[in-house]
């Protein structure tokens, strides 16, 4: 999951930095004052597009965004590796007991995900 900046769109105003929940993808090229996006850092979460005030992010060539971040009870153990990797705070419950994630909080990142060892995180493209 990555986002990459159309660098003949980017207007340089920072926009992507400021937004950015992780603090790594977006960095300046200060010679020509564009911004740009470290595809291997980046969660894809798309905070970094939807502020973005001349459209010039989207997502990198055979990247999706995320639509939905849910959690299979079945598989839940209830370890918290999902709520810790949560920087907004949306994946939330009680140790040994199946987690939640609250919709209204998930930012769509996919950072549960990828530290849920039971394979219990369904990320719907």
């Amino acid at each position: 999951m990555a986002f990459e900046i159309d660098r003949d769109k980017c207007l340089g105003c920072g926009a992507c930095a400021v937004i950015c929940l992780f603090d790594i993808p977006c960095a300046l090229d200060s010679a020509k004052q564009k911004y740009t996006i470290d595809k291997e850092k980046c969660f894809g979460c798309g905070q970094c597009e939807n502020i973005c005030p001349n459209s010039a992010i989207h997502p990198a060539a055979g990247h999706r965004k995320i639509k939905k971040v849910t959690i299979n009870k079945d598989k839940c153990i209830g370890c918290s590796l999902c709520s810790r990797a949560c920087i907004p705070g949306a994946a939330h419950g009680k140790i040994k007991e199946p987690f939640d994630i609250d919709q209204s909080k998930c930012i769509r990142c996919g950072a549960c995900a990828e530290k849920c060892k039971k394979d219990a995180i369904v990320v719907e493209y």
